[in-house]
């Protein structure tokens, strides 16, 4: 379903759970458009029915079901519609692949299925008994335990894992009456150091080059916001600034929104495709931010004298390469007195974009 557009997938799982709850009954199913895209809405497969009809006239054009006439949100004719018959055949197929034992309806049968071939692939039988379990229990407390964050309540429910509930897919997850968006939010932390008329803000990949910009002085003019090494990305922290709560030794009464809004913003970290990802997806956030002049230097030595090679040994196996760039340079390669001569200023805009064109292709904006 990879193809398929979000709420395409949310339709068509709906659909695989009420085929599957009416097939056990009395046989094969079918629906009466007009109908199907009301109980959709309903039952909060789409948020609207013409959303609803949208994803009808996607799905048949994947071939996903079959319709008597074309239909979409321009054409709501009242048609018959079915399930195309390979997907027919693979659910009858598939009936006797989850064990009684989890105890699920059809519905929720139908989700676990897709999951079964993806994120709960290599589970035992004794962990998705577990889980299943987990999963009745959290929704029996309802709605009192979204009093908890999500994190919480995945631990608390879920095999002790604080990432499990936010790691199923949805479909699954809502298949037993959970919202996951219902649970408390979180405050998030992140590092900084603020002076009290700071001139502008530069955000730091890495809590190590964080301290060098502190120890120089930089922090003295300048706003420093870094992630606190694990867990919060500097990009997560933008998306929402307004629940982030800065620490350090020195902070301001100043909130990570006002600092954002300061004339100057500039980004400093690893020369690498993943260091200029991050970029863009602050960029999303943040559309006035500017890479850092700390950039123009570290693009000489990696020009000069190679760089590393994105490889396990560098820490940098998993990185997603670009336009054949295959070698890096970390931030922390730069020396104390480049950090406090350039750690204020932006890099040249037309040079940031050149190594910027490197790392753009059709898929990069999906990230």
């Amino acid at each position: 379903m990879s193809h398929l557009s979000e709420r395409a997938e949310a339709v068509q799982v709906w659909l695989e759970g009420d085929w599957t709850l009416a097939y056990r009954k009395q046989g094969n199913k079918g629906w009466r458009s007009a109908s199907l895209v009301q109980r959709l809405k309903r039952d909060r497969a789409c948020a609207t029915e013409l959303d609803g009809w949208e994803a009808l006239r996607e799905l048949a054009g994947a071939g996903v079901i079959e319709t008597a006439s074309p239909v979409s949100a321009r054409q709501t004719l009242n048609v018959q519609v079915t399930l195309s018959e390979a997907l027919r055949h693979r659910l009858e197929s598939e009936f006797a692949e989850l064990d009684d034992s989890l105890g699920l309806d059809a519905g929720q049968a139908a989700v676990w299925r897709h999951a079964l071939d993806g994120v709960l692939q290599d589970w035992s039988v004794a962990d998705q008994q577990r889980l299943a379990e987990g999963l009745r229990a959290m929704a029996a407390d309802l709605p009192g335990v979204y009093a908890c964050s999500a994190f919480e309540a995945s631990a608390r429910y879920l095999l002790g894992s604080s990432k499990l509930l936010s790691a199923l897919p949805r479909e699954l997850v809502r298949s037993f009456g959970i919202d996951t968006t219902a649970f408390r939010g979180t405050s998030a932390w992140v590092l900084a150091s603020v002076p009290a008329e700071p001139q502008g803000v530069l955000l730091i990949e890495n809590p190590q080059s964080f301290e060098q910009a502190c120890r120089v002085g930089l922090g003295e003019r300048w706003a420093l916001v870094c992630s606190f090494g694990y867990g919060l990305s500097l990009g997560e922290a933008l998306k929402a600034p307004e629940q982030v709560r800065l620490i350090g030794e020195r902070t301001s009464s100043c909130t990570l929104s006002e600092l954002l809004a300061l004339p100057e913003v500039t980004f400093w970290g690893d020369l690498d495709p993943e260091g200029l990802r991050i970029f863009r997806r602050l960029r999303q956030s943040v559309p006035e931010i500017q890479l850092s002049a700390l950039y123009a230097p570290m693009i000489e030595r990696l020009e000069a004298e190679g760089g590393h090679p994105l490889h396990v040994l560098t820490g940098k196996a998993g990185q997603r390469q670009a336009d054949n760039w295959i070698r890096g340079l970390d931030q922390e390669a730069l020396d104390d007195t480049c950090v406090a001569e350039l750690g204020g200023k932006a890099l040249d805009e037309s040079l940031a974009e050149v190594w910027l064109s490197r790392i753009t292709d059709p898929h990069e904006e999906a990230h």
